[in-house]
């Protein structure tokens, strides 16, 4: 497994890769870049649980991404307080803002709904064990 902070500097520079080349092919087209560069990748990002109010920002991302909307449980990555990601913890589904750097903030919505997928799986299993050793108890 490639370590998380390798895997954000390539996204980050495949990022400024596509920047560039799109800049080159259209300038007119270019994302608006922050006076200095990586500015934008440097904000606080936000990732936590998607609440019901939330629904607004999940239906303008899939909008932007021109991707359906996902459902069931979802994460949300913001970045200065504003929704620029989403990521269903059913099938990992993503809808994301194109017109923001958000390759970083998609890379920790992927992270965090693994660490989350790993911490049921240990907690149903600490709880298996207890069960067994209560009925161990019972039986001795």
């Amino acid at each position: 497994m490639i370590d998380p902070r390798l895997h954000l500097e390539i996204i980050r520079r495949r990022g400024e890769e596509r920047d560039r080349a799109v800049s080159a092919m259209a300038p007119q087209f270019a994302p608006a870049r922050p006076e200095h560069p990586g500015a934008g990748a440097r904000e606080p990002v936000t990732v936590r649980l998607a609440a019901p109010d939330d629904s607004a920002d999940v239906r303008r991302l899939a909008d932007l991404d021109s991707a359906p909307r996902p459902s069931g449980p979802l994460l949300i990555g913001e970045r200065s307080g504003r929704a620029v990601a989403a990521l269903a913890l059913d099938d990992g589904a993503v809808v994301a803002d194109p017109f923001v750097l958000t390759a970083d903030v998609v890379a920790l919505l992927r992270l965090r709904a693994d660490q989350l997928r790993r911490g049921h799986r240990g907690l149903a299993a600490s709880r298996r064990r207890r069960a067994v050793a209560r009925r161990l108890v019972r039986i001795g």
